[in-house]
């Protein structure tokens, strides 16, 4: 599974749940390093096979991953998203609701090709 570093986590207004932003690196001589987001309830184990951003886990697909909860219902993401045609499919999967939890996508470099 690799080795999962958090860099963030924020807790719900109300307690229940937490977003944390991490990355994950492993996979030996071939290797891999990726970044991305997960939802969960207070007191769960962050596990990075159940991520909020993309098709493929492994895939380096977005980064400067941010969270900021709006109040209990809603929660905004904001990242840098690879543009390139090769991760168009990859990038299309995005989780938008967990827990009845709405979450918002905001792709801060949408207008920069």
């Amino acid at each position: 599974m690799g080795t999962v570093e958090i860099i963030d986590e924020k807790v719900s207004p109300n307690g229940e749940l937490v977003v944390s932003t991490f990355s994950c690196q492993g996979g030996g001589a071939a290797g891999y390093l990726y970044f991305n987001a997960s939802l969960r309830k207070v007191g769960e184990t962050l596990n990075p096979e159940n991520f909020l951003l993309g098709k493929h886990r492994t895939w380096k697909a977005f980064h400067s991953i941010s969270a900021r909860w709006i109040d209990d219902k809603n929660l905004e993401l904001s990242y840098y998203q690879v543009n390139s045609p090769d991760y168009k499919e990859n990038n299309s999967i995005k989780v938008d609701s967990k827990y009845g939890v709405k979450i918002n996508h905001v792709i801060t470099n949408k207008n920069k090709g």
